[in-house]
C-alpha cells in the first residue's frame, strides 16, 4: 500500500491515515491542510483535492473516460445480444455447443409452470398403483387386532345430553344420591354384621359351649387382662421411678477428684483453673481460650492440686 498522493509505501515511521473528506488513505505529510469539514462539523486535515475542491466549490469536476477496451466489450457483448451466435463461421466448436446448450436453457425458463394436475399425475407415476382399502376394512383389521366385535369399533361414541336442570334442582338430586347411598351402605353393615353373628354362634354350637357360657368365659378372662395389665402398668412407673431416683443421685454428686491429673486439659501444664460449665482444669491460658459464654464456660474457680502423702 502507498500513498494516493505521494505515492510513498507505508512503514512505521510513514503511517497510513485516512482522509476525513473524501476517505482515501494518505501520509502524514500529504495531509497537511486544515479546513472546516462539514462530516465532523469541525476542523480537521484533508488531502489536498478536497483543500481545492473547498476552496473552489463552483468549479466542474473533470469526468475521467473510460478506456476504449471497455467500449470494445460492450460492443461485443451487444452483439451477441442481438444475434445470440458467434459471429464468427471458424470458431471453436466447444464455444458452440456451450452457446446452444445456454440458448435452450433461456428457452426452458420461457416455458409456463406446471399445474397441480400435472405435479398430481407425475407423483402418482412416481409412487405407482396405491392399494385401495376403505374405511370398512381398516376397522375390521383393527377390531380383529385388538380382539374387539367389529360393531363396538363402528358404533358411533354417545353424545350426553347437555343439562338444563337449574342448581337447586342439581343439589336436590346430589342430596337424593347421597341418601340412597348411605341406606345402602347400612344394609350392607347390617347384612355383614348378621352373618358374622350367625358364624359364630355355628362354631360355638359346633365346639359343644352355649352362649351363656361363652359370656361368662369372656367377662372372666376380660378381669383376668384388666388385673394383669394394672400389675404391669405397676412394675413400669416403679422401674421409672427409680431410674429418675438414681439419675438425680448421680447428678448431685460431685466429680471425684481422687483420678482426675492436676494438669491442664489442652497444654499439660500445672492447672490454676477449674471450669465451672465443663469442670475440667485448665491453666490460665488454655481457659481464656477456652472460655465460651453460649456454653457456660465463662465462669471458673481457683483450683489447687492436692499434695501427695
Amino acid at each position: 500500500m502507498s500513498c494516493n498522493s505521494c505515492a510513498k509505501s507505508y512503514s512505521l515511521l510513514r503511517k497510513e491515515k485516512g482522509c476525513p473528506g473524501c476517505g482515501f488513505s494518505y501520509c502524514s505529510k500529504c495531509l497537511d491542510y486544515k479546513i472546516f469539514v462539514p462530516k465532523l462539523n469541525a476542523e480537521a486535515k484533508v488531502c489536498g483535492k478536497c483543500k481545492r475542491a473547498a476552496s473552489n466549490p463552483n468549479e466542474t469536476k473533470t469526468v475521467v473516460e473510460p478506456p476504449k477496451a471497455y467500449y470494445r466489450r460492450l460492443g461485443v457483448m451487444y452483439d451477441k445480444q442481438e444475434t445470440n451466435k458467434i459471429s464468427d463461421s471458424n470458431a471453436d466448436p466447444i464455444d458452440q455447443t456451450i452457446s446452444e446448450r445456454l440458448q435452450k436453457l433461456k428457452e426452458d425458463r420461457d416455458v409456463p409452470m406446471t399445474t397441480d394436475e400435472q405435479i398430481k399425475s407425475r407423483l402418482q407415476n412416481i409412487k405407482g398403483e396405491m392399494p385401495s382399502t376403505s374405511d370398512a376394512e381398516i376397522q375390521e383389521r383393527l377390531a380383529k387386532l385388538r380382539g374387539m366385535p367389529v360393531i363396538s369399533m363402528t358404533s358411533k361414541p354417545v353424545l350426553l345430553p347437555p343439562d338444563t336442570r337449574t342448581e337447586q334442582e342439581q343439589a336436590n338430586d346430589l342430596l337424593k344420591q347421597y341418601m340412597e347411598q348411605t341406606t345402602i351402605d347400612t344394609q350392607y353393615k347390617d347384612e355383614f354384621d348378621n352373618l358374622i353373628s350367625d358364624m359364630e354362634s355355628r362354631m360355638q354350637k359346633l365346639r359343644g359351649t352355649d352362649s351363656t357360657n361363652s359370656k361368662d368365659q369372656s367377662q372372666g378372662t376380660n378381669t383376668k387382662e384388666s388385673a394383669e395389665s394394672e400389675d404391669e402398668e405397676e412394675a413400669v412407673k416403679k422401674i421409672v421411678e427409680k431410674i429418675k431416683a438414681e439419675s438425680l443421685i448421680e447428678d448431685d454428686i460431685a466429680p471425684s477428684t481422687n483420678d482426675e491429673l492436676p494438669f491442664c486439659e489442652i497444654c499439660n501444664e500445672d492447672a490454676r483453673m477449674r471450669c465451672l460449665g465443663c469442670r475440667y482444669l485448665f491453666c490460665k491460658r488454655c481457659f481464656m481460650e477456652h472460655k465460651d459464654d453460649d456454653d457456660g464456660c465463662n465462669r471458673y474457680e481457683p483450683y489447687q492440686a492436692p499434695r501427695q502423702h
